[in-house]
């Protein structure tokens, strides 16, 4: 298995900014019969599939043939003949030549499922995180991790919402990094360390489409740090983003009586928001294991937070987490 070099991380950077910008256009010219929803009645479209057909592509042709945890598959819009129609005239205009055999390939080699744990590398790989958001017109991503021995060690997630359209890169112990999809010079990503003034809103990241439910929990959880509690409204790891922009104080995912959040939803925000300086972690201070295969089977909740009220919010998730009957209490590290 190859061994990936940190100095040609900016290679894998290379391939996020041009599938990026590629989705941004194919958005403009969607039309509806390439929207697909899935047998869960999450959505897919065509460019989720032509995108991850074009990352997984471009990576090997650079790095080599490495293992890959991709959410897409053969069977993603599988029998819709006007999504896959969409998708092949997608992969032409991008340049892709590789027929049939080679997008057979590229979605087929993304469901490794197992432990990471020994492994040098392994993709993991979101084409668009947030697709409903890709199609209302509101926050989505792109979002490429590498994990090596079951950690993330970089990662490149594309924003066109945020920041007039930016790409947000990290490497472990590298710091983090904006850098902007139109180019020009990168800036350094340094979340805010500054503690929240008395009386000043706690903002938390909730769901573009929450439910009233979902509305009054996030707000609880908000206030449980003795802060009024003002909503940012976004899905995807774009909500990591929101933190490391600092357009939010906290955002996180519960894994409530569920098998634990898909991976790719995750794994570079999580690491991307560790290096920009937030405080990221589970319900008890723990860190978000990465190395169990597909989902995050080990970890309650991930949290991302910045000044200093991260261990506030973990310590409201463990006491909900153990009213509602998922853990026993765990003290906050």
């Amino acid at each position: 298995m190859p061994v990936i070099d940190p100095d040609d991380y900016d290679l894998a950077c290379e391939v996020m900014h041009d599938a990026t910008n590629f989705a941004v256009a194919a958005r403009r010219g969607l039309p509806a019969d390439a929207i697909v929803q899935k047998s869960d009645g999450s959505l897919v479209t065509a460019v989720d599939v032509a995108l991850q057909v074009f990352i997984l592509t471009r990576l090997e042709a650079i790095f080599g043939e490495i293992p890959v945890v991709a959410e897409e598959d053969m069977h993603s819009i599988g029998g819709k003949p006007a999504a896959e129609a969409h998708c092949r005239a997608l992969l032409r205009a991008w340049g892709f030549d590789g027929g049939e055999s080679a997008i057979e390939r590229a979605l087929s080699c993304g469901g490794y499922a197992g432990s990471t744990r020994g492994m040098d590398a392994v993709w993991v790989l979101d084409p668009i995180d947030g697709t409903q958001g890709f199609v209302d017109g509101d926050h989505w991503c792109p979002c490429l991790a590498l994990l090596s021995d079951g950690e993330p060690v970089f990662a490149c997630n594309g924003h066109p919402t945020l920041r007039g359209g930016a790409l947000l890169s990290a490497s472990r112990g590298e710091g983090a990094w904006w850098y902007p999809l139109a180019g020009g010079e990168c800036t350094e990503a340094e979340v805010s360390q500054e503690p929240l003034a008395a009386g000043e809103s706690v903002c938390v990241v909730g769901p573009a489409r929450a439910t009233p439910n979902q509305i009054a929990v996030r707000r609880a959880v908000g206030e449980s740090t003795g802060h009024p509690c003002r909503l940012v409204h976004s899905d995807s790891q774009a909500k990591y983003a929101h933190v490391v922009a600092g357009l939010a104080d906290v955002a996180y995912s519960r894994r409530g009586g569920g098998p634990g959040k898909y991976i790719w939803d995750h794994a570079g925000g999580i690491l991307i928001a560790r290096e920009a300086g937030a405080w990221v972690a589970d319900t008890d201070g723990s860190d978000i294991d990465c190395s169990q295969g597909r989902r995050l089977s080990v970890n309650r909740a991930v949290i991302c937070a910045a000044r200093g009220v991260g261990p506030l919010i973990a310590k409201e998730l463990a006491a909900r987490d153990l009213a509602e009957g998922f853990v026993p209490a765990r003290g906050v590290r």
